[in-house]
């Protein structure tokens, strides 16, 4: 999400630039046309209009809900409601929205190498280990060094346009070289019963890690930590070790 969102805020670095004396009498109309003008020179990005309002202050700037089709990487489209920007020194700091979804594109994950969790559990686990395996090598191949901090208070993820995950209090941030995304809670609608709690994942080309812990029924019934991480998941073969226990850390490692 972090490079989706980062190509499609660039344009506010720009819009800086255009605030001249007049600029900034007509700021909202300024930047209305240098967002429409950035959109349409972004190659593979095409977005809805949305309406532009730039505090008094040019440290914040709010869009009306918007859409955007992506014809390269791993989001086909994403929607989100009203979004805040918070500026400093002319950069984007962080964006803050009610609701986005984000569609990614079908991926395959067969040629993955991975290790079985309980034999009991197989197949529920299965499914679910894809879903999150195929998030995190979106997140890695996404990887961005300059990606504003974003929160979102619900984040749908489909995938060709199939549920995937509702996120609860859903956030990115820079944690050292690590892209972090968290989640208070993670609804996932194909698999009845099952919530994620406290998701956790970092990823940097190549190598991410992933814990949650999964509850079944309510929130006091059974729980588990999962976690998982993966390794050359920019390569040829990928394999992740995906563990499910009572403590938070499994000590198993990658063959």
């Amino acid at each position: 999400m972090e490079r989706a969102v980062t190509a499609l805020f660039r344009w506010l670095l720009t819009l800086a630039l255009g605030f001249s004396a007049l600029g900034y009498v007509c700021r909202d109309r300024v930047g209305a046309f240098v967002f429409a003008r950035a959109l349409s020179q972004r190659r593979g990005l095409t977005c809805s209009q949305p309406e532009v309002s730039v505090a008094a202050s040019l440290n914040s700037v709010r869009l009306s809900p918007l859409h955007c089709q992506m014809s390269e990487g791993p989001v086909r489209a994403f929607e989100t409601g009203v979004t805040h920007l918070r500026l400093r020194r002319l950069r984007v700091r962080s964006a803050e929205l009610e609701s986005a979804t984000i569609d990614y594109r079908e991926r395959d994950v067969s040629h993955v190498r991975a290790s079985e969790l309980e034999p009991g559990r197989a197949a529920a686990d299965r499914r679910l280990r894809q879903k999150l395996l195929s998030l995190m090598l979106d997140a890695s191949e996404m990887y961005s060094l300059d990606a504003p901090r974003i929160s979102v208070k619900t984040l749908t993820a489909t995938r060709a346009s199939r549920a995937q995950f509702v996120m609860h209090s859903f956030r990115t941030s820079l944690d050292g070289t690590w892209n972090r995304s968290q989640a208070e809670r993670v609804e996932c609608p194909l698999d009845a019963g099952i919530e994620l709690r406290e998701l956790d994942m970092r990823v940097v080309p190549g190598w991410g890690k992933l814990s949650a812990i999964v509850t079944e029924g309510t929130a006091d019934s059974a729980r588990a930590s999962l976690w998982l991480e993966g390794r050359r998941l920019d390569g040829l073969r990928p394999s992740v070790v995906a563990e499910l226990g009572p403590v938070a850390r499994p000590t198993n490692k990658l063959l």
